[in-house]
This record gives structure tokens, C-alpha cells and sequence, in this order.
């Protein structure tokens, strides 16, 4: 918790960072990730949260980080938020429909596919900095085991693209279920060398 509570304290001075929590099923990631949530709430700051699910569930592309837009867009209102998606906008309504019913804006023309993904992830990136720029937040990310491709890039675009932001993203999984052959682990790879 100490450990987590420094690396919160240091996105508060703008050193966003990312960090996994890990163990086996039951031994407290949810608890210990709860309590930094307090923590974060007695700093001022303010905790966003997101999970993944099991493959056949409810697995939508990018949705951990849906949910945790979601109930940020839904709390704030239209001008603020108008402000802290700025050029962003199309880009993050396009997951979050949230946004159009909040800020009135119009989808991008399709493209081409990696381009257009490319705005997306760069888009989300943009909204969660700028929202920190406003009040410091926590990204929880749960149960990453369970998370599409969609979700790992972005979260690798999001991880290289911390810097000066007060930003802390905190990630969950079960090492039990990642062995060397499994995405996050591809994806928790090239987050170390790129940062």
C-alpha cells in the first residue's frame, strides 16, 4: 500500500506512472486497490475504475476503459468537458457514447483503420492527461487476464505518454492465468522497454 500510495504521490507532482498489482485469486489485489482508492479520495484526487471479463461475458473492445470514462463523463458537465477533450472529442465518442449526449459533436468520417486508431488511442490519452490536469486521478484497471487487444494497446499508449501528467494507472491481474505466451505479457514486455 505504501508502495502504491508513493506512486500516487508522485502523479500528484505530475511523475504519472503505471503499475500492476498481482497475485493469485483472493489474496487482496481488490482490497489492497480499494484502499488506495481512499487514499487517493483523502489527496484530493479522484479514482476512476474499470474492469475486464472473462472472454464471452461482456468482452468489448477498450471496455475497462469505457467504464471508467463513462463515469467520469457522466459527473461533469458539458463545458468542462468540452474543454478537456478539446480536438479529441469525435475520437473518444466513439467508444463512449456519453460524450455525444453530453458535448455536441460529430463522429469522424471512417478512414484508414490504423490511422483511425491511432486518433483513438492518441484521443483517450489526451482526455484522461487533460482530465488529471483539472484533478489528479486513478486509473484502475482490473483483471487484465481477461483483456482484449484493443484494451493492452491502449494501455501501452497510454503507459508511454505519462510523463508530466497526474496520472497514476494501476492495473490488476492473476499471474496464475499469464504465462509467456499470453498478450499482457507481450504487451507488459514492450511497456518496459519503452519507458
Amino acid at each position: 500500500l505504501k508502495q502504491l500510495q508513493a506512486a500516487f504521490d508522485a502523479a500528484l507532482s505530475g511523475n504519472g506512472g503505471l503499475v500492476m498489482v498481482v497475485g493469485e485469486p483472493g489474496i487482496g489485489k481488490t482490497a489492497l486497490t480499494g484502499q488506495l482508492a481512499t487514499y487517493v479520495a483523502m489527496r484530493g484526487g479522484r479514482a476512476l475504475h474499470g474492469n475486464c471479463y472473462e472472454e464471452g461475458s461482456l468482452s468489448l473492445p477498450y471496455l475497462p476503459f469505457v467504464e471508467a470514462m463513462r463515469s467520469y463523463v457522466l459527473d461533469h458537465d458539458p463545458d468542462a468537458l468540452r474543454s478537456q477533450l478539446g480536438s479529441a472529442a469525435p475520437y473518444v465518442a466513439k467508444i463512449v457514447s456519453e460524450v455525444r449526449e453530453k458535448v455536441s459533436v460529430d463522429l469522424p468520417p471512417g478512414g484508414d483503420p490504423e490511422d483511425e486508431r491511432w486518433r483513438l488511442l492518441q484521443g483517450v490519452t489526451t482526455f484522461l492527461t487533460n482530465a488529471a490536469s483539472v484533478q489528479p486521478l486513478m486509473l484502475l484497471l482490473e483483471d487484465l487476464h481477461w483483456s482484449d487487444r484493443g484494451t493492452l494497446d491502449l494501455l501501452n499508449h497510454l503507459g508511454r505518454n505519462l510523463e508530466g501528467a497526474r496520472l497514476l494507472v494501476v492495473g490488476t491481474y492473476r499471474d496464475v492465468e499469464v504465462d509467456r505466451s499470453h498478450p499482457l505479457s507481450a504487451a507488459l514486455a514492450e511497456l518496459r522497454r519503452s519507458t
